[in-house]
């Protein structure tokens, strides 16, 4: 559900004016928790406009139909955990855990990585849901550096460009704990089929049978889940500081 709220928010922050498909995102955000249960017919009442205008919204925020938009609410249901409000001291905890990870990684890995994102010709950063936001700050802080990267807010937009990559390319993907991986969803056999070289960062610690991706960055604890969008920026920092170091602009 919430790589849904994900798109249509950006649907809704990224409208020129407020149409027939604006009204349709708001309709159906105010509705979220009630799409699961919905039929055609229902969502259509809901938002007020015909069954075949709401099919066409729903391929235009990149789904097939209705139908396929309330099955990867279902499906992604089955993956998402509640947020969990941390105590400062537990927080701060947490962060050093992931932190202490991330020195740890080996500066020949780093390297690794560095290299990969200098030498490919083109590279495309999957955010996913919650974590998008710390997938743009990779992209501007790559930016500044001379690195153009791509990063779309829409998960269709950020599917759809997996078949465009040839092997001069570099795929990173940002997976906290490797749900949108997993059988329920399609993203991993498109990520498989992907042409070009894979990075991962995760949190998960078992990656054996990961083996789509040529290189695998583990940056934090799978129980510290809660402070991933901090751990994410702070090995942003490591990687920018050393590719500046490699390669100055």
């Amino acid at each position: 559900m919430e790589q849904l709220i994900y798109t249509l928010l950006a649907y809704i922050n990224n409208s020129l004016e407020k149409d027939i498909n604006y009204s349709i995102a708001i309709s159906l955000l105010k509705n979220i928790n009630k799409i699961k249960d919905f039929s055609l017919e229902t969502a259509a009442e809901a938002c007020n406009v015909a069954p075949s205008t709401i099919n066409r919204f729903c391929k235009r925020i990149g789904f097939k139909n209705f139908s396929n938009l309330r099955h990867s609410v279902v499906v992604s249901s089955k993956y998402e955990e509640p947020d969990i409000v941390l105590s400062s001291d537990i927080f701060k905890q947490q962060l050093a855990e992931n932190i202490t990870l991330i020195e740890n990684i080996s500066k020949q890995k780093v390297n690794r990585v560095i290299n990969q994102i200098h030498r490919a010709k083109r590279i495309v950063i999957l955010g996913f849901e919650k974590h998008q936001v710390q997938a743009m700050e990779l992209q501007k802080k790559l930016f500044q550096l001379g690195k153009f990267c791509e990063c779309s807010t829409n998960l269709f937009k950020q599917i759809d460009a997996l078949s465009d990559l040839t092997e001069e390319d570099l795929l990173i993907t940002i997976s906290i704990g490797g749900n949108i991986l997993s059988d329920g969803f399609y993203v991993g056999d498109k990520i498989t089929s992907a042409k070009g070289q894979k990075l991962l960062l995760t949190f998960m610690a078992e990656t054996h049978h990961l083996v789509e991706f040529d290189e695998i960055m583990q940056c934090g604890k799978h129980t510290n889940s809660s402070v991933s969008g901090y751990t994410l920026l702070r090995l942003f920092d490591v990687l920018v500081e050393r590719y500046q170091r490699l390669y100055p602009y």
